[in-house]
């Protein structure tokens, strides 16, 4: 369902998800915004799954975090988001055409390091405010993110860490024959100009490339991919211009992603990584892409986690697939490191 915006919808959904965002909740708020927004369509009574087309500022919102009766929506329904119908018939008629080739599982961790004490490790954030070198943290979880996800899923795989995961070194894949993409990068939003949004690699000696895979360079990505999952922040904010959102998210569509997993906020490293493996660990019981980010979701919901944690991972695009056939083979692993 497409969902336009009042200017006092708007100003509910930005304080809703600033809320969030600080770690606190707001069930009144949150009812109050499923009320307006979802309460007067009397076909969600009898439906379980909700495609969610937003306008505006709308598409920063998560969904799966509003309030109805004292219960967040993830409990009760499974979630996913679209840019517009005519996107989602398009993917949809996109997937019968896809032929799967034989490397499931590409995964990418550039700034990674031997991990420090578990309290530390929970304020490291997957946010950078600029593309400047001081500012790229190392993501101790991101390695043993992307390894344990390979053990989850058919073989062969194929794994850059540190200072092989170069932009210059995942360009020269054969990326047109992975199903899973998987990215634990620091992400960069530029809120003007979205073109130069970007994931960032790691550096380069000599410099190919400048290790900033921006938007318009993934546009041109030619891509056959089931799953690409953005794991950095705020991979699913962009400017809002007159045709919708202009975000990283849409340009891995644009190059052939059939769903993008990204995320409305900063993450926090650790949080991420437990969150990223239940998700994996549920793709590998053949569960459908949106019903197993939601799993991984509620798992993370009955610890007492705050939405902060949990809500901020959305999936784009089509939503049912499961992405690998119980009889598909499991060939020895091919690792790059």
């Amino acid at each position: 369902m497409c969902l336009p915006y009042s200017h006092a919808a708007r100003g509910k959904a930005t304080q809703y998800r600033s809320t969030l965002k600080q770690k606190k909740t707001d069930p009144a708020l949150g009812q109050r915004l499923y009320d307006g927004l979802l309460g007067g369509i009397p076909e969600l009574k009898d439906k379980r799954d909700l495609i969610v087309v937003p306008d505006g500022k709308l598409h920063l919102l998560p969904f799966s975090a509003l309030v109805n009766a004292g219960q967040y929506v993830l409990t009760s329904r499974l979630v996913t988001v679209v840019p517009s119908g005519t996107v989602l018939n398009m993917l949809r008629h996109r997937s019968d055409q896809v032929i799967q080739e034989d490397l499931p599982y590409v995964g990418v961790a550039a700034w990674t390091s031997k991990a420090p004490q578990t309290t530390f490790l929970a304020r490291i954030s997957r946010a950078i405010s600029g593309p400047e070198r001081r500012e790229f943290v190392a993501l101790p979880e991101s390695q043993h993110e992307v390894e344990n996800i390979g053990t989850d899923l058919p073989k062969p795989s194929t794994i850059l860490l540190g200072a092989r995961a170069t932009e210059t070194n995942f360009k020269q894949l054969p990326l047109s024959q992975y199903n899973v993409i998987h990215l634990a990068l620091h992400g960069y939003v530029d809120p003007e100009i979205s073109d130069r949004s970007a994931l960032v690699f790691a550096p380069e000696n000599p410099a190919r490339n400048d290790s900033l895979l921006q938007v318009r360079e993934i546009r041109n990505l030619r891509l056959n991919a089931d799953l690409v999952t953005l794991s950095a922040c705020d991979t699913g904010v962009g400017p809002v211009g007159e045709e919708g959102v202009e975000n990283i998210v849409n340009a891995f569509v644009e190059a052939g992603a059939q769903s993008v997993v990204s995320t409305l906020w900063e993450l926090e490293d650790h949080a991420t990584a437990q969150l990223m493996a239940n998700f994996y660990e549920h793709l590998g019981r053949h569960e459908g892409k949106a019903e197993a980010l939601r799993q991984a979701q509620l798992e993370m919901l009955m610890t007492g986690a705050p939405p902060y944690y949990w809500a901020g991972f959305q999936l784009d695009g089509e939503p049912s697939d499961s992405l690998f056939s119980e009889t598909k083979s499991t060939n020895s692993s091919r690792s790059t490191r």
